[in-house]
């Protein structure tokens, strides 16, 4: 008996060293040859899950099984086990997701024979911004060329792997820095304390991090562009500091959160009442207009929001690699620069980071603080944006006073037009935002 406990034993051991070398290989091999097998990691992480909710039910069965039979020593046994797989696998989990954590990298930039291209950048890099940790995703094929910070939209949310998907030609004119915002993504651990998680903190942390690319390039000046809720704090950072920008991007650019938000809800309960969704009427007349406060708001406006995109937005959609390929939650699971906890982390802070600062928004007005700039401002809309109709924005860009100014519609796409119609925005970037405002 003893000697089958001890080959169990040992045969566990067997087991989880070659489990755990086949992994470490694998990470070895994603972060220093750039295999790209996210989907066979995907699989793998939701099997390990599977399995480990198998054995606790398991267990659990059998612990009330134990306590309403007299088998005890039998139990015992199977309890015994039931709880060594329970840990195989804990234990494996565990270091798969801590393999994908170290192995998470940014591909590099290759030439035409397959070499990292000279001059190039391709890194994940970890700052500290408002005394917290923070990430960058850094491409660019020279690292003369301008500098180009992204604000992704939310709050909450990480827009970096449609960015990396859909907006590839900017990186050969442009060094173009993705900020993982506080709160969100990579640098969701940041959101403590979640009484820092203000418009002002978020504009000074765009600030600090813009003295901070100045200085890492050598340049005078960088581009900001934002998408969304990140027009909001790049219109506050544009305004306060146009001594850091060439000039500001706006795209899908918000104005007044709250107008909008009962704006959204009264086209789609009008729609609602028209087609005969008596279901959803109901649903949004229990709910009330916004804003929603409370504990959790992301609850109904994510209903509310969710049904604007699939009425207004799905069915105009006429890039078809975007609508097969656009989808973010996917596309975050496959990015390389994304470890599993990073995944959980992207989930964590489309909640919790949104239902701390998305309430902060509903008195905000752009149109009454944010309507003078010193540097040159560009101002770009989806003609089919249901989630931010244009009439608000348009109506904001024409209150604005600027050295100059320029808006831009695109007329095949919804709120996610930079990556609908990635050509017209790299063509707008490349070929008028560049030659208009950069000095080298």
């Amino acid at each position: 008996m003893k000697d089958s406990k001890s080959m169990n034993f040992k045969g566990s051991v067997l087991l989880v060293t070659i489990v755990c070398m086949v992994m470490l290989l694998y990470f070895l091999a994603t972060r220093f040859i750039s295999i790209n097998l996210s989907s066979v990691e995907l699989i793998v992480f939701i099997g390990l899950l599977l399995m480990l909710v198998f054995f606790m039910i398991v267990g659990i069965i059998q612990l009330f099984f134990r306590i309403f039979t007299k088998k005890n020593s039998e139990n015992s046994k199977g309890n015994g086990r039931t709880m060594i797989n329970f840990l195989i696998v804990l234990i494996i989990l565990a270091g798969f997701i801590l393999g994908s954590q170290w192995s998470a990298h940014t591909p590099p930039i290759l030439n035409e024979e397959g070499e990292a291209l000279e001059g190039s950048i391709a890194s994940l890099e970890k700052v500290k911004l408002g005394g917290v940790d923070q990430w960058l995703i850094i491409r660019g094929q020279d690292t003369n060329n301008p500098v180009l910070l992204f604000l992704s939209g939310g709050p909450g949310a990480s827009e970096a792997a449609r960015v990396l998907r859909f907006n590839q030609e900017l990186e050969q004119h442009f060094t173009v820095v993705i900020w993982e915002q506080r709160g969100c993504g990579k640098s969701y651990p940041s959101i403590h304390p979640k009484s820092e998680l203000t418009l002002g903190q978020y504009e000074a942390d765009i600030i600090e991090l813009s003295e901070f690319l100045r200085t890492r390039f050598n340049q005078e000046k960088i581009y900001l562009v934002g998408h969304s809720w990140g027009t909001i704090i790049g219109a506050l950072a544009a305004q306060s500091r146009p001594d850091l920008f060439h000039a500001y991007v706006g795209t899908a650019q918000m104005v007044d959160v709250l107008e909008t938000d009962i704006l959204i809800y009264d086209m789609v309960k009008d729609y609602s009442i028209k087609t005969g969704d008596a279901v959803f009427v109901k649903t949004l007349e229990t709910q009330g207009e916004p804003p929603y406060l409370g504990k959790s708001p992301i609850q109904p406006y994510s209903t509310l929001f969710g049904r604007e995109y699939a009425i207004f937005e799905v069915p105009n959609i006429k890039n078809e690699e975007y609508r097969r390929n656009g989808d973010i939650l996917m596309l975050m699971l496959k990015q390389p620069e994304y470890g599993w906890l990073d995944r959980i982390y992207y989930l964590l802070g489309l909640m919790n980071t949104f239902n701390v600062v998305y309430p902060q928004l509903q008195d905000l007005d752009l149109r009454q603080t944010n309507t003078h700039f010193d540097l040159p401002v560009y101002m770009v809309l989806g003609r089919n944006d249901m989630n931010n109709p244009s009439q608000i924005p348009e109506d904001y860009f024409n209150q604005i006073e600027a050295p100059s100014k320029q808006l831009v519609f695109f007329e095949d796409s919804g709120h996610g037009m930079i990556w609908e119609e990635a050509n017209k925005f790299h063509d707008l970037m490349i070929n008028v935002v560049l030659p208009e405002t950069y000095e080298p």
